[in-house]
């Protein structure tokens, strides 16, 4: 009888403390509704907490962001409560969380074990995780913490770029940190597009078959279109093609004629740079043989095998836009 009792306490702990953990939720998420670069936007981020039993913690949040925003240098956090039995507090600075802090159930610095245990909430390009912690440490006691809720403001300085991503946003307690029974709803995302730069729209929230090197250029330039017939998920009919060429259109005096090179020579192979890459220098005035004077407004493309029964378009079946990003 005393071990079917000590049985049936234990079930009980183990299921209030799923039921608490799993009312650890992301309320809301407020972003800016046209963010520009080069700007220091505001973002808030409500929380609702229905604390653990007997626990002293710092809260952890984290932000998801580009790499280049670089935010661990230029991100500013702030942490308000509203219900905390001790005192709440109002606007309380957090502090970017040390590499030699390790979360605790995965014993790797904080970010490492965000990317690992959660990902990059499905983006494509360059994130990071970037990690923050409360001064405060707060006393939980089951008796008199029924309900905390919170928010988080977060200032930061958006890069240079115009880019569409999904922002990611995750808080827990310090102590338990990615506790596999609960740590996932503890994250959310939504989509920022950031716009007002020079740059054609980098999106990190799709696939990206098609790519241009540099990202920044005009019709007046050299430059590479780079064709990758394996992306993500996405495998391409083209996908293990040896040979790769490239079909081109280009439109000119304003809009009012067009040009197209379609054939298979030395002038439209692409180089294969990887297993499943594919890359073409172009000068779009002598690939499309049309004089200097010649005003350029878009370019299409679409990519073809040398027997051109296998051909790579957008998943519209219309050809890829690739316009210039730059005076």
């Amino acid at each position: 009888m005393k071990h079917l009792k000590k049985y049936k306490i234990s079930i009980i702990t183990i299921t209030l403390f799923i039921m608490i953990a799993g009312c650890m939720t992301i309320e809301k998420i407020t972003q800016p509704d046209d963010p520009q670069v080069n700007s220091e936007i505001e973002i808030g981020v409500d929380l609702k907490l229905v604390p653990e039993n007997d626990d002293n913690t710092q809260m952890v949040f984290a932000v998801l962001a580009p790499k280049s925003w670089k935010i661990a240098d230029n991100a500013k956090l702030t942490f308000s409560t509203n219900g905390y039995s001790k005192g709440d507090i109002t606007n309380e600075p957090m502090v970017l969380m040390a590499d030699t802090e390790l979360e605790p159930t995965t014993a790797l610095p904080w970010s490492a074990a965000l990317q690992s245990e959660i990902g990059l909430m499905e983006n494509l390009g360059p994130v990071e995780w970037v990690v923050f912690r409360s001064q405060t440490t707060f006393i939980i006691t089951d008796e008199a913490e029924k309900l905390l809720t919170a928010n988080v403001k977060i200032k930061l300085t958006t890069g240079s770029e115009n880019i569409k991503l999904f922002m990611g946003y995750f808080f827990t307690g310090k102590n338990n940190g990615l506790h596999s029974e609960f740590y996932k709803e503890n994250a959310k995302s939504q989509v920022m597009t950031v716009s007002g730069g020079s740059n054609a729209l980098i999106d990190y929230t799709t696939v990206s078959l098609v790519s241009t090197v540099p990202a920044t250029f005009s019709y007046d330039d050299i430059f590479s279109i780079i064709f990758q017939s394996e992306a993500g998920a996405v495998e391409t009919t083209l996908k293990g093609e040896e040979e790769v060429y490239i079909y081109g259109k280009a439109i000119f005096a304003e809009g009012n004629d067009s040009i197209v090179v379609n054939e298979i020579s030395e002038k439209t192979l692409m180089e294969r740079i990887g297993e499943t890459s594919y890359q073409k220098y172009i000068y779009p005035k002598e690939f499309f043989g049309l004089p200097d004077d010649a005003e350029i407004t878009e370019t299409y493309f679409h990519f073809t095998n040398k027997s051109q029964d296998v051909i790579v378009r957008q998943p519209s079946d219309e050809d890829f836009l690739i316009t210039e990003s730059c005076e």
